[in-house]
């Protein structure tokens, strides 16, 4: 009885061992799903108001109007060390309504939203004829960063374009461009060494290129085109620089008061090194100091970026860095 009582035991010992070694931790970040966002965009017209007078408050679907989204994977993936990011994009139909699926999480994921804007004409309606009137911009619009969480339906409501502007032709607009150019780095340690009579040793901080084809993206805040905030991206050569070269107007032009650009570079997965040099020579990685993790974010800014602008110590810098 002893022995079956004991052969039982550590049956049951077993069984419960290995179903524990199977156990698989389950978290919000490793569930991925989709969220379906949308709008509606209308546009102001002039109508006859039945008194003799007329009124720019009608409203009318505004079609063909674009809008994107940029999803840092960052964001998407926050539990591992994903780069870069998704942009979606969707365009309003005839009777200004868009819509696009975007991939999210469980525990919400921000996206940066930009609705487009454009030019055209701020027409008179009369008795159902169009009248076509006079040229306008159609400022867009930027809620920027927005949360979206997998599973459910975000509806940005009705967005009304208004017509500005209207003493200008903006076909006019005399656009030109401008250029910004950068480096970006990264941080790692380094050790001086000094050798002879006046031998030393000091440690501080040393910054080398990162690698080539990594994307720098370029927020610019009014693009005299779509006239709202342009997404630009590019890639680091192998030296670590980067350029943009930026659509733009000239200096004092009616309605682009700011023409300022974010530049910023994403979480960047590499090892940070220790750097040994010695009497001023060339540095060298001190074998074994390397460690592998994660480059935090960095940003930089760039004001009043108007024609003929030429912009070329943008300079990134990711300090910042969390070990695996």
């Amino acid at each position: 009885m002893k022995k079956s009582l004991l052969a039982l035991t550590l049956l049951t010992a077993m069984f419960f061992s290995c179903k524990k070694e199977t156990t698989t931790d389950f978290t919000a970040t490793d569930v991925t799903g989709t969220t379906l966002v949308k709008g509606t965009f209308t546009k102001r017209v002039i109508t006859p108001d039945g008194s003799g007078n007329w009124v720019t408050t009608t409203k009318i679907p505004a079609a063909g109007v674009s809008v994107q989204i940029k999803v840092n994977k960052s964001q998407l993936y926050p539990a591992s060390i994903a780069q870069g990011a998704d942009v979606y994009s969707a365009t309003s139909d005839a009777n200004g309504n868009w819509a696009m699926t975007i991939k999210s999480n469980a525990t919400g994921v921000q996206g940066y939203v930009t609705m487009n804007g454009f030019n055209g004409t701020q027409d008179t309606i009369i008795n159902g004829v169009t009248k076509t009137g006079l040229y306008a911009n159609y400022f867009g619009n930027t809620p920027g960063n927005t949360t979206f969480f997998m599973g459910t339906t975000h509806d940005f409501g009705v967005f009304n374009f208004v017509a500005s502007n209207l003493t200008s032709n903006p076909n006019n607009i005399m656009i030109g461009s401008a250029a910004v150019t950068g480096s970006v780095s990264l941080t790692h340690f380094l050790k001086t060494v000094t050798t002879g009579t006046a031998a030393s040793v000091a440690f501080g901080a040393t910054n080398t290129a990162i690698g080539a084809g990594t994307t720098v993206y370029l927020a610019f805040d009014m693009d005299p085109t779509i006239l709202t905030t342009k997404m630009y991206t590019t890639t680091t050569n192998a030296s670590g620089y980067y350029t943009f070269n930026l659509a733009t107007v000239a200096m004092n032009t009616s309605g682009f008061n700011n023409q300022d650009a974010t530049i910023w570079v994403a979480d960047y997965t590499g090892t940070k090194d220790s750097i040994m040099t010695i009497n001023g020579g060339a540095g060298s990685v001190i074998p074994g100091s390397s460690k592998s993790g994660v480059f935090g974010n960095a940003q930089t800014t760039q004001n009043s970026l108007y024609n003929n602008e030429v912009r070329n110590n943008a300079h990134i810098n990711l300090g910042g860095f969390t070990a695996n």
